[in-house]
This record gives C-alpha cells, structure tokens and sequence, in this order.
C-alpha cells in the first residue's frame, strides 16, 4: 500500500510539474505576443501628449442665405461639461449598461471578452461586444470603425494607454462629452438639449437619463423620437440594470418605469442639405482661424440658396439613379445568414450598420418567391416588393452589356440580401383616368449608383454659388466632385477656341472646312462624332453641332499660343492645357467649379468673376469678422466701381433661436436694412463684339445643335451653353446658362471608367441640367440677351496674349474693327501641319490694320503622345 501511495505521489507531482512547466511557458508567449503586439501597434497609436489634446468642440454653424442651417461643426451639437456637472445616476446609468466593470478593469475587461467568446462558441454569432467604455473613447476620438481584429487590437491598446494617462473619472467625463447620442447630438448635454430641451443636466429625470445612456449602441434603432416603442424597451432595461447593480432602489425603479416617453426634438434639424458645401466652409473656416476655428462658435452666412440646393440635389438624385438602372442590378450590397443571428435583434443591430445614403434606405430580405419578396426595414417595418418593384433589375455584365429581365421575383433576392430600397411618389387616377389630386408612396428596389456626379449653380454676375452638389451622398463619398475632380472637359472647351479665334478677325460666319484630316508623321486621325462630315460650314453651325475638324483648324489659325493665354484669362492654369492641336477638342483639364466661372463671363457681358460661397463670418456675439461685399466683384459694365441698390439683409440666427425663428429669419421685420452699397467692378476680359458673337452661337447650341432638347423642355428662348463628351464616353458635361444663372452638370466614374456606349452628354448631363432648370426658372420671366450699344475693347499685351498691366509695353486693344484674316473667309480644302502640330505663319495677320502683336517664339518640337479623340 506504501509503495502504491509513493507511485502516485511521484505520478502527481510530475504531472503539476509538467502543468505549471506548460502554464510557464503558455504566460511567457503570451507575454511575448502581447508585448510583440505592442511593439507593432505602439508606432500605429497617439501619444500620451497628443491623447491629452482630445478637443471638446463647440460648434461651428454654418447657413444659407436664407439662414438655414446648413451643418454645424466641431462636434456637432456638443456643449461639454465638467465631471462634477453630471448627475451620478447619470453617469451610472451609462456604466449599467456599457461596461458594469469600469472602475474594475484596465482598460479592457477580461471577463467581458470572455463572455463573448463563450457567446461566440456557444451561438455561432457575435451577438455580445467586449468594448469597454474605454476602448469605445479610443475608437471614437482616434480611429475607425472598421470590423477588423487589427483595428480591435489597436482600440484595446490605446484603451490601456488612455488609462495610463488619465484617471477614470477623466475618461468618463471625455466619454460622455464625445459620444454620439442620435439626431447630431453629440455629448450628453447636447442630448439632454435635443430630447428635453434641458440646458441643466440635474433637470433631467431618472427615466430621462436612462433613455440618453440607451442611444449609444445604436442611435437609429433606439432614439425616441424615430422609435418609441424599441427606446422604451432599452431605457426600462437599462433601468432595470441600475436596480440589479444596486444603483437605484426599487421605489426609484418603479418610479421611472412608470413614466412615459417625453422626448422630442428641441433643436432644428439641418434645414438645408449641402454637406459639400459645408465641407468646403469648413476648410475654409480652419485655414483662416486654425485652433480657433472649433472653439469660438462661429456662424458662417453663405451664399446658398436653399431652394436651388434643394433642386440641384434632386435633379443629380434622379439623373444618376436612371443612369445606374438602365445599366442593370449589380446584386445585394451584402448578404447576412439570418439563421446563424441567435435573436432578430441582433441581425437588425448588424442592419442598422448599413446607413441612409441619400434617399435609399437599407433593408434585409427575409423571405422571398416568385411573385413576392418581403424587405426588413431598420425600423422593423416590413415591407413587400412585387415584380413590377424589381422588373428593371436585369443583371450587370458591364456597362454596354445586361443581362436577361427577370421574370420572378426571386430570380433577383434572396432571403438575408441586404439591399437599398427607396420611395417614391404614385399618381392615383380617378375612374375616368385622370390624374387624381392624392399621390401613394410605394417601395422599390434601388441600389447605390457608382457612377458620379457634380452640379453647380452659380451667379454670374459675382460669382456667388447658389447650390452645390458635389456627388450622390457626401457621407457616402466625400470627394467632391464639382471642386476636386479635375476631368478632360470635351467639347464644352470649344467656346474658348472659337471666342479666342472672333478675337483675332473670325465670324460667327466664317466658314471652314469639316472634312478628314491626316496628320504626317502622327497616328491621330481626329474624328467627329459618329463619323460623319459636313463639308463647309459657318463657325456658328460648326460649335451647335460639335464638329470637331472644324474646331481643330480654328485652333490652328487661331494660334495655339495666343488660344492657352486667352484661356488663362478665364482661370485656367497653363499646365492643364496641353500646347498641341488637341486643345481644340478639350483635352485640358477643368472642375465643374471652374467651367461654371468660365460660363459666367459668357453670361455676364464679358466680366471675370471669381467664385465665392462664404457671404460672412460673425462670432457668437454677432460681431461681423468678415463681410465679402466689401471685396467681392461685379459684373456691372465698364466702370470701376458698382453701387448696389439698398436691401434687406436678415441677421444670423445665434444660439438659443428655436427652428421658428431660424426659419423665418429671412423675413423678420427686424431685418437689417442696409443703403446703397459700392463694390468693386468686375475687369471686362472679352470684348463686347466678341461676347456678343459668342453668346449667340452658344444659344444656336440650344436652339438646333446638341443641347436642342434644353429648348424644347424648358420653352424658353434665353438659354445658351455647350455640351462636351470626352473620349470613348468617360465624361458627360452640359454648361448651360441665361443671363441670371449658369449651372454646369458633369457625371462620369471616379476611376476613369466608360460610361457605356450612346450615354453622351445629351443622355446625361443635358437631362441633369434640364431636371434642375425646369425648378430654378420656373415662374421667372424670360430675360432679354443685350446686343452691346457700343463697341467695348480689351486692352491686351500683344506679347503674351494677356491682358494688358501697368508694365506692359505693347499693347493693342482687342475687340477693333478687324479686316478678318484671309483663312476664316474661305473654304478650306486641305491644309497641312507642322510637324510640332503648331501653327504655321499666317500669310495674312488678322491684325492687319494695327499694330502686329510680337510672334511668340518658335516651339521645340513635341514630343509624340498618343492623342484621344474627343467627341462632343
């Protein structure tokens, strides 16, 4: 028996050595792994200085015209407040339910992730989070949120270097002053403002504060305003949570169950939706105050007008919505195995990631057949889609091709796809089949449209922008397209050439030859549009019909030199525009903005403008930090300086202005009335014989050229502008403008990509134009086109082609009787090209009776490229 006992004594502690050896040498990897993923991430993390610098904002406002808020910045609707100003059943109800273990753990809680582990094991599905209160401070102030487990390992160790740096109390006052809380309200005093119109944070009532501590996990899902019934549900187990952690008693709990929901909104919404807009004023405002831009509680008046930003982003909504459905379905956003979510709460937690963009709504089809699919909205609604809903959702191949139509319902969704659904309006009839005065919202399947898009409004006569729109959904994609998109603009470049060509002897009369052209030594062999060429023809038929063999040999005659500098004039930069015969066909390089600049000149006599969209600037008191019409330019006629008529100017709305009195602003009798006010005048760039000519070949664009259909629509005769489609249908542009407004509607993909074959401008970007225009100028009168009652010159340096300044010694003024220049009277047969495609000496100087500006110096020659052809 002896024996026996020492065997097993030996078995035993062999086994505990070799346990506690093995435990040893799991703690030492372990060790190693963690400290190794320290080494790695540490570079990746702010330090202790930069964590100490988390910026409480107070916020920026931002407004139209009429001033409707826009945006605010900084954090949005924050109001930070001290430790010692929030209530403790405050601060308890957020612990209740975020992290029970706050002033227990360092940072990261291992026995919450144990519990989801456990979770994960036991259900299949990441149902319970593990994020502590600390890690969600680290996620919202310095990184992203992106489901990865190395952005999950870089959250959990900025956790523990939060909690090295600040005490808990100073991480749960920066946690509850940052944390998104639903409806822009960011912060719990912001939140108590929004729901309960409550500027005291003790105001509130036990059960009031429960439902803020309930927004967190999902604002969308659980806000009060949005739904009730699901806030309700979250804020009485939250209060049930306090009972059990002892944080309340059960009179208190009871008490607070009983009472009803009492949220509402006590703040204005956003009134008008510009986030492109207020991005741009957002930039601005941190380049000229820098720190000070978040903290000083600027209100900035903008230019924008609510009504046409209002009409700018429908018509963009529409037109790319039609362009991406004709080119077919390209399947669910996401797919979610439904039967793996252990409650539907938790598949319709994971539905509430996918946000709104613009108007489309993410849902999860739940069931689907033949006839028949049944949609989740992520407000639990459920809605059911027929196959008239999808019949238009014929699969993608690519963009000239789709494939066949659907014939059930089911041959398009399928049971956990996620997709986008919108609403929209249907007209009912009466029995005698007349439209009835009631219309019927009704869903239909939609998607996300990967093509882009970009529309501008913009003043001619000062360059104000008056809506912007700078893609389909800014919190979708934040590039702005209308500012950042430096595109090819096709054929809308040709008003340049062939003003820059009637400056120098041409007529809207001239003719030129459109026929083929072969360029020795070169493999561009430049083509119109469909093939096809018309002969001789007067410049005006030519720029209506886009042909580009016309545009290429005015160019030539022109002068490419004098043509770049002519442009410049305008705004253009010399390095986007190529110095070879493809200018002609606008193969520089241009934004939306720029073009909508460019366009006003031909809108507003002839005058540069600049473009502007930020009115003025006032600081929280009302002080004026900045007023733009003190240096802001107007297109007024040849005069130094413009005297504006007297006007009402309405006064911001500053804090604590309720959504009434935003609203009516604008129209308050305490208006500010201000007199005559004198502004400096725009400099005149194109002269008035010029500007004349050019405007009505741009209105013979609309009345029988590419853009006919804009006349049609509209039925107005004051419309002129230029279409431009780029190489192989990569860019659509319409530049359209009347004597009071220029727009400039652009679409084309991000990565360069083919529109697909037809979808030109006059598919595209016309139909844009014409969307927005039908809204802008309705109700307005036709405005008259002014033929110039005397002649107005430009002074120009004849050396360099721009105009002329104070230490310029040749100069000519532009815009003279010319004798025109033998080469755009007569019909070109053929012509022959410099080998650097530059123009040749002219036998005959358009400048014939003056003096001949100095010849530019020959040019080296150019490099061969591979040149594109340009359509319209």
């Amino acid at each position: 028996m002896t024996s026996m006992w020492l065997i097993f004594a030996r078995f035993l502690r062999s086994s505990l050595a070799a346990f506690f050896s093995a435990l040893f040498t799991f703690t030492l990897l372990g060790m190693a792994g963690v400290a190794g993923l320290y080494v790695y991430f540490s570079p990746q993390l702010p330090d202790s200085q930069t964590l100490k610098q988390i910026n409480l904002q107070v916020p920026l406002r931002i407004y139209s015209r009429e001033n409707q808020l826009i945006a605010e910045y900084g954090s949005q609707r924050s109001r930070p407040v001290e430790f010692t100003e929030i209530p403790v059943k405050l601060r308890q109800a957020f612990i209740a339910i975020e992290d029970s273990r706050y002033y227990e753990h360092p940072g990261f809680d291992v026995v919450g992730v144990a519990r989801a582990l456990v979770n994960i094991v036991s259900t299949g599905s990441i149902s319970q989070g593990a994020s502590t209160i600390t890690m969600q401070l680290a996620r919202n102030a310095f990184l992203d949120n992106d489901k990865t487990l190395s952005r999950k390992l870089r959250e959990t160790l900025l956790a523990i270097r939060i909690e090295q740096s600040f005490s808990k109390d100073e991480i749960l006052e920066l946690y509850l002053n940052k944390i998104y809380l639903g409806k822009r309200a960011y912060g719990i005093a912001a939140a108590a403002e929004t729901y309960y119109g409550k500027e005291n944070l003790h105001d509130l009532s036990l059960a009031q504060m429960a439902m803020i501590a309930g927004l967190p996990k999902a604002p969308s899902r659980y806000n009060p305003i949005a739904n009730e019934s699901r806030s309700m549900l979250r804020r009485d187990y939250i209060l049930q949570r306090m009972h059990e952690l002892g944080f309340i008693t059960t009179q208190e709990y009871d008490q607070a169950i009983a009472e009803p929901n009492t949220a509402k909104v006590h703040k204005p919404d956003i009134q008008t939706h510009a986030p492109y807009l207020a991005e741009m004023v957002r930039q601005e405002i941190i380049k000229r105050y820098a720190d000070k831009a978040y903290k000083q509680g600027y209100h900035v008046h903008t230019t924008i007008d609510s009504k046409m930003q209002a009409d700018a982003m429908q018509a963009l909504h529409e037109t790319l919505d039609a362009y991406d459905q004709r080119h077919g379905y390209r399947g669910p956003e996401a797919h979610l195995d439904l039967d793996s979510f252990a409650t539907q709460e938790d598949w319709l937690d994971k539905l509430a990631t996918y946000t709104p963009v613009g108007d489309l709504k993410a849902g999860v089809v739940v069931n689907a057949n033949a006839q028949t699919a049944q949609v989740q909205l992520i407000n639990e609604n459920l809605i059911e889609l027929t196959l008239e809903d999808v019949k238009w959702a014929r699969p993608f191949i690519d963009a000239d091709r789709r494939g066949p139509t659907p014939r059930k319902v089911s041959d398009v969704l399928s049971r956990g796809d996620v997709v986008r659904l919108r609403q929209i309006d249907i007209q009912n009839k009466n029995a005698d089949g007349d439209d009835d005065e009631s219309t019927t919202l009704k869903w239909t399947l939609s998607q996300i449209p990967d093509v882009g898009g970009a529309l501008v409004v913009m003043d001619p006569d000062n360059g104000a922008l008056r809506a912007i729109m700078g893609g389909y959904d800014f919190y979708h994609s934040k590039f702005n397209r209308a500012t950042q998109a430096m595109r090819q603009p096709g054929s809308s470049f040709k008003p340049l050439v062939y003003s820059a060509a009637l400056s120098r002897g041409f007529r809207a009369t001239s003719v030129v030859n459109d026929a083929p052209i072969t360029i020795p030594g070169s493999d561009w062999q430049p083509k119109n549009f469909g093939g096809r060429y018309i002969g001789p023809t007067t410049l005006q038929e030519a720029l209506a019909k886009s042909r580009n063999l016309v545009s290429i040999r005015v160019l030539r005659d022109t002068g490419i030199d004098y043509t770049i500098n002519y442009a410049r004039r305008f705004g253009f930069e010399k390095k986007h525009l190529p110095r070879n015969l493809t200018l002609a066909l606008g193969t520089g390089l241009t934004t939306p903005l720029q073009m909508a600049t460019v366009y006003s000149t031909f809108a507003n006599g002839g005058f540069k403008v600049n473009s502007h969209f930020i009115q003025r600037i006032e600081d929280r008191e009302g002080n004026v930090l900045y007023d733009a019409s003190l240096s802001t330019q107007y297109a007024c006629g040849d005069v130094k300086e413009c005297q504006l008529p007297p006007k009402q100017e309405a006064p911001l709305a500053h804090e604590g202005e309720g959504e009434a009195d935003t609203a009516v602003a604008a129209e308050s009798e305490t208006s500010i009335q201000t007199g005559p006010k004198i502004v400096p005048a725009a400099p005149r760039i194109m002269d008035s014989t010029t500007h004349y000519q050019i405007v009505n070949m741009l209105q013979g664009v609309t009345r029988f050229g590419t853009a006919a259909k804009t006349r049609r629509v509209l039925e107005r005769k004051d419309l002129a502008g230029k279409t431009g489609t780029t190489n192989e249908q990569r860019d659509s542009w319409f530049a359209g403008f009347t004597p009071e407004y220029v727009a400039v509607a652009w679409s084309g993909f991000d990565d360069m990509a083919k529109l697909g074959e037809g979808e030109t401008s006059t598919r595209i970007a016309v139909p844009m134009w014409i969307n927005l225009m039908q809204r802008v100028l309705k109700d307005q009168p036709e405005a008259e086109w002014k033929k110039p009652e005397q002649l107005q010159t430009v002074r120009i340096d004849a050396d360099t082609g721009l105009l002329a300044t104070a230490t310029s010694t040749n100069i000519i003024e532009e815009g003279r009787a010319l004798q025109p220049a033998a080469v755009s009277e007569k019909v070109e047969t053929n012509f022959e090209f410099q080998e650097n495609m530059l123009p040749p000496q002219q036998a005959q100087s358009p400048y014939a009776n003056q003096t001949p500006p100095t010849a530019p110096p020959p040019a080296q020659p150019a490099e061969r490229v591979e040149i594109p052809e340009q359509i319209f």
